[in-house]
């Protein structure tokens, strides 16, 4: 902050000023002002009415002061800091993506997550909902139909990913195994969503999808086995589900791990390769995220 000049060479003229026109009036004028008046006047009216306001006895020096500006109070600066898992909402895709694994060279920089000897990231996959948390999903299962659990195979992404329910943001990346390739989801809930919706999956597989017949792409009528295990010592509670259909077609499995309101979903099937053990990469992205 800039101040004013001190107002100490002003006081000093006027003083200067002042004892002059009163050793002149010592030699022959006399005045009946009153001294206190004339010790605060301004330099202004000091000068227009000296031969009225002179006293016979000089007034006491004046003594040179300084002006100090009053403290004022100065508002904290602000900065902006850039986006991190700190300052961006949890219910969000950005916030999900600052989660995703990063490559060897990123995570030696501390820009991601660092995946298991084995594993390897591909953030060129990358995918997120975007900074603003979106109304909840539909849940993904309903009583009646196992339907859910047979999907097309048109694309190498493709596989059973069961977490997307209820959920209000997401990021998602593929990832190598070196086996079958994975798919990585995380998704983010509002409070208590994330529990209700592995709940209705446990529920669903359990009660109704553990053995049900299913018409496949070809148009066979197959039995399609599924379990779902429950997974210790990752997040506050995981499901391992598996899908198996009878004779050739192809195998999946989707490792559900929920922390909190938030819920991480890996996948595989066999399509390239044996099914791999999803557990070692889920411990690692639980534990990054806090």
């Amino acid at each position: 902050m800039l101040r004013g000049k001190s107002g100490r060479v002003a006081q000093f003229a006027v003083g200067s000023a002042v004892l002059t026109m009163l050793a002149a009036a010592s030699t022959g004028c006399s005045s009946s002002g009153s001294g206190s008046n004339s010790a605060q006047a301004s330099p202004s009216t000091s000068t227009a009415t000296s031969s009225s306001t002179a006293e016979m006895t000089a007034p006491a020096p004046t003594t040179p002061t300084t002006t100090t500006a009053a403290p004022t109070s100065t508002p904290a600066p602000t900065t902006s800091a850039p986006a991190t898992s700190a300052s961006v909402s949890q219910s969000t895709g950005s916030y999900l993506k600052t989660l995703l694994p990063a490559t060897d060279t990123e995570a030696m920089l501390g820009l991601g997550p660092r995946l298991p000897t084995g594993w390897t990231a591909h953030p060129e996959d990358e995918t997120d909902s975007g900074p603003a948390a979106t109304a909840p999903a539909p849940s993904l299962v309903s009583a009646d139909t196992c339907d859910y659990l047979i999907h097309p195979k048109t694309t190498e992404a493709g596989g059973l990913d069961l977490a997307g329910g209820l959920s209000v943001a997401t990021a998602s990346e593929s990832l190598g195994s070196g086996t079958a390739p994975v798919g990585l989801a995380l998704y983010a809930y509002h409070p208590g969503d994330a529990a209700k919706s592995l709940s209705q999956i446990r529920q669903n597989l359990t009660a109704t999808c553990a053995e049900f017949r299913e018409i496949m792409t070809g148009g066979d009528s197959v039995d399609v086995s599924v379990s779902a295990t429950p997974v210790s010592g990752l997040g506050d509670e995981a499901l391992l589900v598996k899908v198996t259909p009878q004779g050739p077609y192809i195998d999946e499995e989707n490792l559900l791990v929920r922390h909190g309101n938030l819920m991480l979903s890996l996948w595989s099937l066999n399509v390239y390769g044996s099914l791999p053990d999803l557990s070692p990469v889920a411990t690692a992205l639980i534990r990054s995220a806090g």
